[in-house]
């Protein structure tokens, strides 16, 4: 045998069978990155909470797995716990308070309410340095990073688009002079919402005879379905959560004034019967598309394979797992799990220039980093490319029917041009 191509034989083999090794400066970076996750996870928000915090899990489990895989002992990340906001603020800026005071993390995974997220980013999250990526669709969120660095991070398109959107799809289906009595929950999410809607509906040549802004909280909400009823409008807009707009869809039938078909619902009413509550044959929801990433069905099969059992996959929930990733780059990127220093490389790592990566390709995404390339990281959820105020811009917007027969489906796809 020749003994210099043998050697080489073992060499080769011996290479090939070792962990992956980055080139460049893998030496120089060690941090330990911190994860939290904050959401509803017991009362009415749980369905999507627990969806919520699943996709959190799975996220750093990923992580973690290609970190180990890649050999790279001095970049740990750890999900040091989820915490329950219950969907309320007072609730959330405790249980921002726990993760932030005796969990010591650096990024918070949440709320995806946009009161619980405004409360706890101003109470907790902001006077400490923390890091949150929100699922709440608030305008008002960006406005809270006044600091020189930005801290608040939305993953998904905010309610003054979301607003124009509405007034778009309805004026295409009802005419866009047509009477629409709005309702909408009393909190941050549905005022925002409900105002962008109002300013952009009757720009557009539209009347709203009806504005029912209503404490959802309460036990029951029939002198406000008779409000929403009022006027014979040609439709109507509703701006809530599931288990809440139940308890005003109820008496608004018994009125036998009210036709589904003629409504149209925010983002959070797409599919109510996937959430616990019932759907209503002919309504239909807008909601931005959170699944147009090219990763985003190997993601849907990775949940269905490995979350909890009882947790139902909702699409949205896309943001929560592709902020896991975010953080993690930025962090390679800034070579610290400092959040300050962390966040200034958010734009850096989800816009061009840069190679385009998915999770599914995380392992190059971070040789690429570590070897002091620009990437473009693509989610799960489509391209992301953040503004440095926290914000990104979605223009595709699927249109959600709910059916006879209890299911609800994408019945169109469309392209918003602002």
């Amino acid at each position: 045998m020749n003994t210099r191509i043998s050697i080489v034989a073992v060499l080769a083999a011996a290479a090939w069978l070792a962990p992956m090794q980055p080139a460049g400066a893998q030496g120089n970076v060690a941090f330990t990155l911190k994860y939290g996750v904050l959401a509803g996870l017991t009362g009415d928000p749980a369905p999507s909470g627990q969806g919520w915090n699943e996709a959190a899990r799975l996220g750093v489990n990923y992580a973690t797995e290609t970190l180990t895989r890649m050999n790279l002992p001095n970049i740990k990340i750890v999900l040091a716990d989820s915490q329950d906001s219950q969907g309320n603020a007072q609730a959330g800026v405790e249980a921002a308070q726990k993760l932030v005071n005796i969990d010591k993390v650096n990024v918070i995974i949440g709320d995806f309410y946009s009161s619980v997220t405004s409360a706890a980013a101003t109470a907790v999250a902001i006077p400490n340095q923390v890091v949150m990526f929100t699922g709440g669709t608030s305008p008002a969120l960006s406005k809270l990073n006044t600091g020189p660095v930005t801290l608040v991070w939305q993953p998904v398109a905010a309610d003054d688009l979301q607003g124009r959107v509405l007034a778009q799809v309805i004026a295409d289906a009802l005419g866009k002079n047509a009477r629409i009595n709005v309702a909408a929950r009393n909190d941050a999410y549905g005022t925002n919402l409900s105002n962008a809607f109002k300013e952009a509906w009757i720009a557009g040549g539209g009347t709203i005879p009806e504005m029912v802004i209503y404490n959802h909280q309460q036990p029951t909400l029939d002198s406000e379905a008779q409000r929403v009823v009022q006027g014979n409008p040609d439709g109507w807009l509703f701006i809530d959560f599931c288990p809440t707009f139940e308890k005003l869809a109820l008496p608004m039938t018994r009125t036998g004034k009210w036709d589904p078909a003629k409504s149209f619902g925010s983002d959070t009413l797409n599919d109510c019967a996937s959430k616990g509550s019932r759907n209503y044959p002919g309504m239909r929801a807008t909601q931005a598309n959170a699944s147009s990433g090219s990763s985003f069905p190997a993601f849907k099969a990775l949940f269905e394979k490995n979350a909890k059992q009882g947790v139902k996959f909702q699409s949205f929930i896309a943001e929560s797992f592709d902020s896991v990733f975010i953080a993690l780059l930025a962090a390679i990127d800034a070579q610290s799990s400092d959040p300050v220093k962390l966040s200034a490389k958010v734009v850096n790592v989800t816009n061009d220039p840069g190679e385009s990566y998915t999770y599914e390709q995380l392992d190059k995404a971070i040789q690429a980093l570590l070897a002091g390339k620009k990437i473009h990281f693509q989610g799960a959820t489509g391209p992301i490319n953040f503004a440095a105020n926290g914000r990104i811009t979605a223009t595709n917007y699927d249109i959600w029917q709910h059916k006879p027969d209890g299911t609800a489906a994408v019945v169109k796809t469309i392209q918003f041009k602002p």
